[in-house]
């Protein structure tokens, strides 16, 4: 166990930053309420070098002795989640709250947990607090969070709302949208999917990425005159994409 432990202390940095915090994993299955669709799990837990001291607890499987540092506990308590020792991880991220009272990133943590077990009044206590953080960064991130929690609990409608503002905060955030998209296309959730490309529209330019996914919808649903309309504006905005490519090719 400390050996796995170990594995998951010394994943990149990068599971922490507000970025990437959704790809932990903690929000899933991701759209369970509106869309019936699981994503895997990415690797949970981080640390950087200042951790070095609480490696060294670890490695004694003393985890309680674990230094006076909120990152020590929030690695922990994601690590606990991991394994699914849910009330072990709970009372890690209280004690990294404690230790970080206004850390948004513990918040936007410990809300996504309490999402992955439904508990959707706390969950928007503590999104609500990480989306008073000064960092536009850090407030995009609890409203994708917040946004995606609705859709687990199948308020299609609220969730909406939530990922345009977040859209609006971070434009990058789409990326992540789009392939949302493209998972609820492939296991046939139509409508969800649907929902979700509207919300980009409605927030970004369009993107090679998303006409080529509004391409895919038209040749499912067999609108040939919609399929074509949506080909051409792929190919005068981005007539050197893999995705006009595919198009010519009649890939989709």
């Amino acid at each position: 166990m400390i050996h796995r432990i170990q594995q998951a202390y010394v994943q990149r940095q990068e599971y922490v930053q507000p970025r990437v915090l959704f790809a932990l994993g903690i929000v899933v299955p991701l759209l369970s309420g509106c869309a019936k669709v699981q994503r895997p799990s990415a690797t949970e837990a981080l640390v950087t070098t200042r951790l070095q001291l609480g490696m060294a607890y670890l490695k004694r499987d003393d985890l309680d002795a674990a230094p006076d540092d909120y990152r020590a506990q929030l690695g922990t308590a994601l690590y606990e989640q991991r394994i699914g020792e849910y009330g072990a991880a709970e009372r890690r991220y209280q004690t990294a709250l404690r230790q970080a009272t206004e850390n948004a990133i513990v918040m936007n943590n410990y809300g996504a947990f309490l999402c992955s077990l439904g508990q959707y009044v706390a969950v928007q206590k503590q999104f609500s607090a990480a989306v008073q953080h000064p960092d536009y960064l850090e407030v995009a991130q609890a409203l994708e969070n917040t946004g995606y929690c609705h859709f687990k609990a199948g308020k299609c409608d609220e969730a909406g709302t939530l990922l345009v503002r977040a859209l609006h905060y971070d434009p990058t955030k789409g990326d992540r949208e789009l392939s949302e998209v493209g998972h609820l296309l492939t296991a046939q959730h139509f409508n969800e999917a649907r929902h979700l490309l509207d919300i980009y529209h409605h927030s970004l330019p369009a993107s090679a990425e998303s006409l080529w996914l509004e391409i895919h919808f038209a040749a499912l649903a067999g609108r040939d005159d919609e399929r074509n309309y949506h080909g051409d504006r792929l190919a005068r905005s981005f007539p050197h994409s893999k995705q006009y490519q595919q198009f010519l090719a009649n890939e989709y």
